[in-house]
């Protein structure tokens, strides 16, 4: 109806005679069509009716309003270059349909009979601090009509002061019926057998029940979950916050025009380096190793030479000297490297030729540093999560700790990088890595 208003003042039904057959205004046919279908399908997609604005009219006019202008810009670009008439105005149209679609949230947001249609009677299915929370608060008692709570084998009661005790899990689809309960909050602790999760599941499945599972693994920060399909079956994709999209596209952006101008800048540094390499020591001029990227994934990493031919080889038996904590590799004085190459590790030169990483992708200006296999393979669980971005030639490390801090420090550093990401930090450690390479601070 509010599409159908919109497109009335818009003028949709004022044709020329050039645009109707037998009277019939094919062009108003076709706009109502375009129209109405791309709100069908895109109110959806967005979700625009799944939450009831008596319950969050925030979110309720939100969700509006991105899905109609979205339905105005596939239907307007659709109708302005096909069947619309030359008296059709899509501007009007858009204000009007926007502002009477809103208007009918709003109007929404006062009905008694939508407050009382959006409050189902529900069950929760666990005693625990999770769905004590989950149903302790003003807001829950706007969404849901607690009935009471059925507690897991190993759960304590206690936990549900604020709602009353149904009975077991052994009748639970006798007391579901009896209740008359349309929807089920199922929240299990850590104590809860999972035998009994899925039984639970299959019992609100046989019954019809909405079903809404919050499992306490999920009690964690910083996350984001989505649905996941593999082999036709759902599960729950969990990971970390990220850097948005958009973000993560201008990241992209700066690291393919920072490499391309960092290697057709620094091209005479390149031949220079290569020269000399080859000219003072036997070996290949740039050595290729591999690190760990993003997810695990390993890559080639490409540096100049630093060291003799075959020097990787005499890494365990030197291990004992070095100073480095943890799994990571550092020694004072080390015998393998040449002369040219204690000039190129002082001034960082020989990690210009991961510029060509960054252009491949495999590696960003900025961001922890690659870490070979054997040293991801003695990480602990928290460790880990510093391969969870590309790694960089730069970071918070290369800049404040370089060889001063211990390893379990380094890792804090690079995952508060993670968790702090933006354009600007990525900006200042650029601009600072330069005056610490300047410095001549590397090993």
């Amino acid at each position: 109806m509010c599409i159908l208003a919109a497109l009335s003042a818009a003028g949709a039904w004022s044709s020329t005679p050039a645009y109707q057959t037998n009277g019939i205004p094919y062009a108003s046919l076709s706009l109502i069509s375009f129209f109405s279908i791309s709100w069908l399908f895109i109110a959806r997609r967005f979700g625009a009716h799944t939450v009831s604005p008596s319950r969050d009219l925030k979110f309720s006019v939100m969700r509006t309003a991105e899905a109609w202008a979205t339905t105005w810009g596939l239907a307007g670009l659709m109708s302005v270059t096909t069947v619309a008439p030359p008296t059709f105005d899509i501007w009007l149209a858009l204000l009007v349909g926007g502002a009477l679609l809103i208007l009918l949230r709003l109007a929404a947001s006062f009905s008694e009979a939508d407050h009382n249609s959006g409050r189902v009677r529900t069950i929760v299915i666990g005693s625990c601090p999770s769905a004590r929370a989950l149903t302790s608060t003003s807001e829950a008692d706007q969404t849901f009509r607690l009935c009471g709570f059925v507690p897991f084998a190993n759960e304590d009661p206690r936990q549900m002061p604020h709602l009353r005790e149904l009975g077991t899990l052994n009748n639970l689809a006798d007391l579901i019926k009896a209740n008359e309960i349309d929807a089920a909050i199922v929240s299990p602790s850590d104590d809860a057998v999972t035998g009994e999760v899925h039984q639970v599941m299959n019992a609100c499945e046989a019954l019809g029940l909405q079903t809404q599972y919050f499992p306490s693994f999920l009690d964690v920060d910083d996350t984001r979950v989505d649905i996941t399909w593999s082999a036709s079956r759902p599960g729950l994709n969990v990971q970390l916050m990220g850097a948005t999209s958009m973000g993560a596209a201008c990241k992209r952006a700066v690291d393919v025009v920072g490499a391309i101008i960092g290697i057709v800048t620094l091209l005479p540094v390149f031949i220079a380096c290569a020269l000399v390499i080859k000219l003072t020591s036997k070996g290949p001029v740039l050595y290729q190793q591999t690190r760990v990227g993003r997810m695990g994934r390993t890559f080639q990493c490409l540096k100049f030479r630093t060291m003799q031919d075959g020097a990787q080889e005499q890494q365990e038996e030197l291990r004992p000297a070095s100073h480095q904590d943890g799994p990571a590799f550092k020694i004072d004085g080390d015998p393998r490297i040449t002369r040219f190459g204690q000039v190129l590790r002082k001034f960082s030169v020989d990690e210009l030729p991961q510029l060509f990483n960054v252009l491949t992708g495999d590696m960003s200006l900025v961001g922890p540093r690659p870490p070979v296999p054997s040293e991801v393979e003695q990480y602990s669980w928290w460790q880990r999560r510093r391969i969870s971005i590309k790694p960089g030639l730069t970071c918070v490390w290369q800049v404040y700790g370089r060889n001063r801090v211990s390893f379990k420090r380094w890792v804090e550093m690079d995952l508060y990088y993670i968790d702090n990401w933006s354009m600007w930090m990525d900006m200042k450690l650029i601009a600072k890595t330069v005056r610490v390479v300047l410095s001549g601070t590397g090993m």
